[in-house]
Formats: C-alpha cells, sequence, structure tokens
C-alpha cells in the first residue's frame, strides 16, 4: 500500500465510522468505574478525569458518527 492510498482510505466514510465506534466503545470503558479499576479514587474526588475522557470520547463519536452520515 502506497503512502498515498493510505491517506485516502482515511479520508473514506467506512474510515469515520470505524473511528466512531471505537471512540463510543471506549468512552463507556472509561466511564463504568468498575472495568476501569476506579472504584477506589470514586470516593475520595468529587471530580473524576477518566470519567470526564469518557464522556469525551462519547462526545467526539457523536460527532464523527454526523459526520460520516452526511460525507458524501
Amino acid at each position: 500500500m502506497t503512502e498515498d492510498t493510505k491517506t485516502n482510505w482515511f479520508k473514506t466514510r467506512s474510515a469515520t465510522a470505524i473511528f466512531a465506534v471505537i471512540a463510543f466503545i471506549g468512552g463507556f470503558v472509561f466511564l463504568g468505574n468498575d472495568f476501569t479499576g476506579n472504584v477506589i479514587l470514586s470516593s475520595k474526588q468529587p471530580f473524576n478525569l477518566i470519567s470526564f475522557v469518557g464522556l469525551l470520547l462519547i462526545f467526539c463519536s457523536a460527532i464523527l458518527a454526523v459526520y460520516a452520515i452526511q460525507k458524501k
């Protein structure tokens, strides 16, 4: 695969949709305190940075999904 082919693949609708699904799944992984081991920290900190990262990933996946649907 040449460099130009790789660059063109990242601009396709399917690549955008794949990144949206990965970001969506990753967002829910970071939101769950049981899965990431943040159960110990949840009682001591009022604001959890890892949960914020999860919300940010879910928000980015929504933007990517809308972009993939509207892209021609």
